[in-house]
Order: C-alpha cells, then sequence, then structure tokens
C-alpha cells in the first residue's frame, strides 16, 4: 500500500460508488427498455453479477501488483512501449466517456433548469469545480466524496413514490424480450457501471488487506446494482410502454408529478442535490486520466497539476462544440462496444497473461 495518500475501505466504498452512479440513474431505465423492452431489469441484474466478476478479475491483478497503479501495471506486464500505447488509448476512452457524461448533464440542465444560460457559462463553470476538486489530494477527494454519498439514496428514496400510482401488471410477461435483446441490455447495464476500473486505479492507496478491498468493492457493486434495479422496474410500472417511447428521463418526469403542500418543482431540487454526484463522477473519472497522464509522462502522483489542467481543458472544449443529441446517442452505441473491449476484454487478457507466464510484482 503506498502510504502518501492512502484512503480507508469506507472512503474506498463511497467513491467506488459515486463513480458508478451519474447521469446514467436518470436515462438508464429508458436507454435499456429501448433495447431489452419491460425485461430490462433482468438484464440489469446480470449487468450486475458480470460487473462483480469483473471486479474479481480486477483484484486478482491488484493482488499480483500490490502496489501499482493500473497503468502501472500495463506496463509492467506488456512492456514500457506496448504499456504506454495502450494506457494512451485508455485515456482517450475515459477522455471521450467523460466529456459525452459532460454533455448529457448539460443537456438536462439546459432543458430542465436553465434553458437561457450559453453553454459557454455553464460548462466552464462546472468543471472548474470539477478541477478545484481533482487538484486536492486523494484523501481530501475520497473524504468530499465519502460526504457527499449518502445523496444517491435520494433516488431510490424518490423513486419509491412510484409504487403508490402503479401498474406491475406493465412488467408481464417476463422474458418477453429474446435472448439477444436481453443480452444487448446487459451490454448497455454493465457499461453504466463501468466506474469498476477505479480499483485498479485505487488498489495501492486502499488501507487494509486484500480480502477487505474485494469485500468494500462487492458491498458498493451490490448496492449500485440495487438502486439501479430498483429505478428500473419504479420507472417500468409507473410508465407504460407507449410513455416510454417519448420520456428519455423517466425518473426526473416521475419525481415532477410529486407534489408537496409548501414545496413544488421537486424535480428541480433535485437536481440541483444530483449535480453534485455529477461532479464526483466526473472527478473520478478525471482523476483516472491524470493517472493515466502521469504514468505515461513518468511524473509522480503528487505532480499532476499539468495533467489535470489539460484534461479538465480537453473536455471543456469538446463539450462545447455543438452536439446533435441524437448523433450523441448514436455514438454512445459505438461507445458501449468499445467500452466493452477497455473494460472486460483487455482486464481479462493481461490476468490471464500474468497466470500463465507467472508473472508477478517482484518483491
Amino acid at each position: 500500500m503506498k502510504k502518501n495518500s492512502s484512503i480507508t475501505l469506507v472512503q474506498f466504498f463511497w467513491f467506488f460508488t459515486q463513480i458508478q452512479i451519474a447521469v446514467s440513474v436518470l436515462t438508464l431505465p429508458y436507454s435499456i427498455y429501448k433495447v431489452a423492452k419491460t425485461d430490462g431489469w433482468l438484464s440489469m441484474i446480470l449487468a450486475g453479477i458480470i460487473t462483480q466478476l469483473l471486479i474479481f478479475v480486477i483484484w486478482k491483478l491488484g493482488k499480483r501488483y500490490p502496489s501499482m497503479t493500473f497503468f502501472e501495471l500495463l506496463e509492467s506486464l506488456l512492456g514500457k512501449y506496448v504499456g504506454k500505447f495502450v494506457s494512451i488509448l485508455y485515456i482517450t476512452y475515459f477522455l471521450s466517456l467523460t466529456t459525452i457524461i459532460l454533455i448529457f448533464f448539460n443537456f438536462l440542465i439546459s432543458v430542465w433548469v436553465l434553458s437561457q444560460t450559453p453553454d459557454i457559462v455553464k460548462i466552464p463553470l462546472f468543471v472548474l469545480g470539477c478541477f478545484y476538486l481533482l487538484h486536492s489530494d486523494l484523501r481530501i477527494i475520497a473524504r468530499f466524496l465519502t460526504i457527499i454519498g449518502p445523496v444517491v439514496l435520494l433516488v431510490p428514496f424518490l423513486a419509491c413514490y412510484a409504487f403508490f400510482d402503479s401498474e406491475p401488471l406493465y412488467l408481464l410477461p417476463v422474458f418477453s424480450s429474446d435472448t439477444v435483446d436481453i443480452l444487448k441490455g446487459v451490454l448497455t447495464g454493465s457499461l453504466a457501471m463501468q466506474g469498476f476500473l477505479i480499483l485498479s486505479i485505487l488498489y495501492p492507496y486502499i488501507e487494509g488487506s486484500d480480502k477487505e478491498k474485494l469485500l468494500s468493492a462487492t458491498y458498493a457493486n451490490i448496492m449500485v446494482t440495487a438502486i439501479y434495479v430498483f429505478t428500473i422496474i419504479a420507472a417500468f410500472v409507473y410508465f407504460s410502454p407507449g410513455q416510454f417511447e417519448i420520456l428519455p428521463e423517466p425518473l426526473l418526469y416521475m419525481v415532477k408529478t410529486i407534489s408537496l403542500v409548501l414545496i413544488e418543482r421537486i424535480d428541480l431540487i433535485f437536481l440541483a442535490f444530483w449535480s453534485v454526484t455529477v461532479l464526483a463522477t466526473i472527478v473520478g473519472y478525471l482523476y483516472i486520466i491524470s493517472t493515466g497522464m502521469a504514468t505515461v509522462f513518468q511524473r509522480s502522483s503528487s505532480n499532476r497539476l499539468g495533467f489535470n489542467i489539460l484534461a479538465c481543458v480537453i473536455i471543456t472544449v469538446f463539450a462545447l462544440i455543438p452536439q446533435n443529441l441524437l448523433t450523441l446517442r448514436r455514438l454512445l452505441i459505438y461507445i458501449d462496444y468499445i467500452g466493452a473491449v477497455f473494460v472486460v476484454v483487455i482486464p481479462i487478457l493481461l490476468l490471464l497473461f500474468a497466470v500463465l507466464f507467472k508473472r508477478r510484482e517482484s518483491t
């Protein structure tokens, strides 16, 4: 374990949880319905199981290289030049993914809250907040994510409202979709949870035994999967299949219908709180990116200011490019398939390579 910026198991639990849940929880019921229909909740359960298996793969790699981050591990396993090349591919992928998260969140804010505020104001201000947290020490980042962690519990709490005016028959018949569509839903659900790669970055910094690290990641994955499944089921029993065709953010539309005596527009209050969770998710991905850049250019993890600035500037510039939402949704489909290579195929191949050739960190 690297002592200079160690974090506790509880802090890692919330770090893991925060990076797994972002804008996707607001749109996932719609996205997964488009491919798996009302069997989407089954796809999400399978996605959680697959994610757990991939967490086990990352954990096994971490056990073999306990003091190395994922990018350091790549150079150790694949050699200096091939390892750096693969690291650059990962950095590019996470930059693209972070930019897409920022674009979709900006779209939500533009539609639901700040329709008259130009993107040139909203996006840089939001990224500035991300940069301020990103440039802090890892312990400070972890403490912040731990403090705001319980905000994610707002989702299942508000989703409970759906069951006061629900129609469980909307879930029937079970297995109405064919196997291929359910598997496509699994892919959609799995890639909404691909933040689990943060385990490979934080592994050397987590206090505790190898078993405790695995258990902490497992508990976080179970909670994230449960939140996703509960939200999907709540949306499916609240909205009819016909309504799902025209509601890309079903959770927000559901929350919008909640009306209290003294409080109106609960959806706007929810978005205000949820923006902090999205910030935490983007910071988590930016931390992965800057760590990768520091490894590629052989800089210490404590000297990442330039890489932090570069990563923030890149996502800001690309997020400000005028986008067509339909084109972005189609692009997201390709990102899903590319993501399968980075979060599924490559980690498995790395573990097989390490096992077959008996590679591990030299002591």
